[in-house]
């Protein structure tokens, strides 16, 4: 077995252990399965259908000198199960995409969503364990234009024991796959020759509660990328991560991350970076009505070029809701990443590109579960690098939702 594998097993094992004896010293706060759409016995089913994305898509491939449009739509029916017997809490999400293109026919395609958590509270012992399953043509991040099919498989575990004096200790591992579908191009790079690999993660860390809504932690993490047909990537990384968790009853909720990463390559021709990281998602209500929601991001990014094999990319979004408690509700949004490409290859200057995202949502709550919504999107990039490598879209579109929708 290998390593990862084995911290799996132990984690496992540890639970098994405690599950035969040990009592929940809390109840939950409240059951899922109570708020459930349908209830099933011990089971709870919350069902939901999403016709999103129902008008012209201006830019269908994202193209900067020839944009075509198209009319598109997609249907996504989902299904949630939850029930939580004993000290376990269980929840299950799968979801499909149907994506319509009207005109051309190449970008039509199935998305398969599986997800499972599983949480156990046995006293101060408190261990979970996830997996997703992703089969999609989504485009894979913002530097990738393509609708190219991959397969992402992310699983772990994690164990948090609660100590005396509001202290906690976790330990954890993780594997994530990616593979893309042979012989997909994107700029005439073929992206399983050089994005198929696996990641493994273990973590530790441990925390103290500083007030009831506030806790403090440090997590240590190594981390390990092999890739299937490129090993000149392989690559290892050591984190150290100081973060500051908000409690969603705090006016000031979410969590805060700021770190050092240490990522060293195999090869000589892939530089290695040692710097600061970060992961922050903060929200907060204003005047009872108002929500307001910060995301930043700062890490090291894996590009599907070979010979530029990574940059780092650093974004901010912002994000207004406002719902004034009759039927219906708004969003104003915006977001900008910064692509800084590491290469000896690149001129000076010619390192960066910078990708913005700017919309709003104005939706209508017709009856309990369903809604109707009208949204605009303008989004683009631009590039130091090359011109072909920019774009704009603007596109204005309709959301139709029914069900209890997470």
């Amino acid at each position: 077995m290998t390593r990862f594998s084995l911290t799996l097993t132990a984690i496992a094992l540890m639970t098994s252990a405690h599950a035969a004896s040990a009592q929940s010293s809390q109840a939950a706060a409240t059951d899922p399965v109570d708020t459930a759409t349908i209830r099933l016995g011990p089971v709870g089913l919350n069902p939901a259908l999403m016709i999103r994305d129902v008008g012209r898509d201006n830019n269908v491939f994202n193209d900067p000198d020839n944009p075509r449009s198209d009319f598109t739509a997609t249907i996504s029916p989902r299904v949630e199960l939850v029930t939580s017997p004993g000290p376990m809490r269980l929840s299950y999400i799968t979801t499909t995409d149907y994506v319509y293109y009207q005109t051309y026919t190449s970008e039509r395609g199935t998305n398969l969503g599986n997800q499972i958590r599983t949480d156990f509270e046995f006293g101060p012992f408190q261990p979970s364990f996830d997996a997703h399953f992703d089969n999609t043509r989504e485009r894979p991040n913002r530097e990738i234009d393509t609708r190219a099919r991959h397969h992402d498989r992310n699983y772990g575990g994690n164990l948090r024991v609660q100590l005396p004096a509001d202290i906690f200790v976790s330990a954890g591992a993780r594997q994530t796959q990616t593979t893309f579908d042979p012989g997909v191009e994107f700029r005439g790079q073929d992206l399983a020759t050089t994005l198929d690999r696996t990641d493994d993660l273990l973590e530790a860390g441990a925390g103290v509660a500083l007030t009831p809504l506030t806790t403090f932690q440090v997590d240590v993490g190594r981390e390990r990328a092999r890739f299937d047909f490129t090993p000149e990537r392989d690559s290892q990384t050591l984190r150290i991560m100081p973060k500051v968790t908000f409690s969603p009853l705090a006016m000031l909720n979410g969590s805060a991350s700021f770190g050092y990463r240490r990522f060293t390559t195999h090869s000589p021709d892939v530089p290695n970076f040692r710097g600061f990281v970060s992961s922050v998602t903060l929200a907060s209500t204003v005047l009872e009505h108002h929500h307001i929601e910060t995301t930043f991001a700062r890490d090291l990014q894996y590009s599907y070029e070979e010979a530029v094999p990574e940059y780092i990319e650093t974004g901010l979004t912002v994000g207004w809701n406002w719902a004034g408690g009759g039927p219906l509700d708004a969003r104003l949004y915006g977001s900008r990443s910064r692509l800084h490409y590491r290469s000896p290859t690149l001129a000076d200057g010619k390192t960066d590109d910078v990708a913005h995202t700017f919309g709003f949502t104005v939706a209508w709550r017709l009856a309990a579960y369903l809604r109707a919504g009208v949204n605009g999107d303008w989004r683009g990039r631009a590039s130091d690098r090359s011109a072909d490598r920019a774009y704009d879209n603007r596109r204005i579109y309709a959301t139709f939702t029914w069900g209890k929708v997470s």
